[in-house]
């Protein structure tokens, strides 16, 4: 799977998209059309101009209002996306979800014109493929973010301190072990911090407990390999981290509604925004 995809979408009708979830930050450009975007309990409106932003665990899904439809996405695998942009504060739209944070971007239009120009910029080193590109993209993702930060750090009144490194912290390692045991004391003892302090400055920054937090990225990894792979079920649960299978399967019913067969069924091959 690629670190980085960049993707451009036009479509002049019937274009639906149900509701999901992926496993990498995903920013969406609106270039054309109208669309009605909910991620969560939230919904949103907006054309040309709009920038979403989502992270790696919220559902979403979309209904355009006006056509054409057209957008650009950037979809960066989190371990890309920290080891390039390595400021907590500047990828904070991807950490903090405190009750009043919008995952609808507003900027002045001659910023809107600049970010579109980097997006423009990425996607013809993506499709390119020249030697280094990833470093070019990686170099792109700093511009970008760098201006979204400071354009929109007040928008979202994020009060960016210690505790966000913290969660930054603890964020980066669940989404490289969340496949192996996961404690909060085996946390806080990689990272040399008080567990209760840690627990709760986790589910303060991010709306999720650290244990609720890897069983979350367990499960949406698992979405992605019964959707886009034919491994068998039993093979998923083990790359999700999960020996005993029934356990699994218990526990991907009670987050989907579906058990893993059926969600397989009923999600393969659906369509991206």
């Amino acid at each position: 799977m690629e670190d980085v995809r960049i993707e451009h979408r036009y479509n002049a009708s019937d274009f639906k998209l149900g509701n999901h979830h992926e496993n990498v930050y995903q920013m969406l450009l609106i270039t054309n059309g109208r669309i009605r975007y909910r991620v969560g309990s939230k919904t949103y409106e907006t054309g040309r101009g709009g920038i979403l932003v989502l992270n790696t665990l919220e559902e979403h899904d979309l209904e355009v209002l006006e056509y054409p439809y057209e957008r650009y996405m950037v979809r960066v695998q989190p371990d890309f996306f920290q080891n390039e942009v390595k400021y907590p504060e500047v990828i904070a739209a991807f950490i903090k979800r405190p009750p009043n944070f919008s995952h609808l971007l507003t900027v002045p239009e001659p910023v809107w014109n600049y970010l579109y120009d980097i997006v423009l910029e990425m996607e013809r080193e993506y499709n390119a493929k020249k030697k280094y590109w990833e470093l070019y993209v990686g170099a792109d993702l700093r511009r970008m973010f760098i201006t979204i930060y400071r354009e929109c750090a007040d928008v979202m009144t994020m009060k960016i301190g210690h505790s966000v490194t913290v969660a930054y912290n603890i964020m980066n390692y669940i989404n490289h072990h969340f496949a192996e045991e996961i404690t909060v004391d085996k946390i806080a003892a990689e990272l040399y911090l008080n567990k209760n302090y840690i627990a709760h400055v986790f589910k303060e920054e991010t709306g999720y407990s650290l244990i609720g937090y890897a069983i979350a990225l367990r499960i949406n990894r698992a979405k992605v390999l019964l959707t886009k792979t034919d491994k068998s079920i039993t093979q998923v649960a083990a790359e999700c981290g999960y020996d005993d299978f029934t356990y699994f399967s218990r526990q991907f019913k009670k987050s989907t509604s579906l058990t893993p067969s059926a969600y397989r069924k009923t999600h393969a091959d659906e369509d991206e925004e």
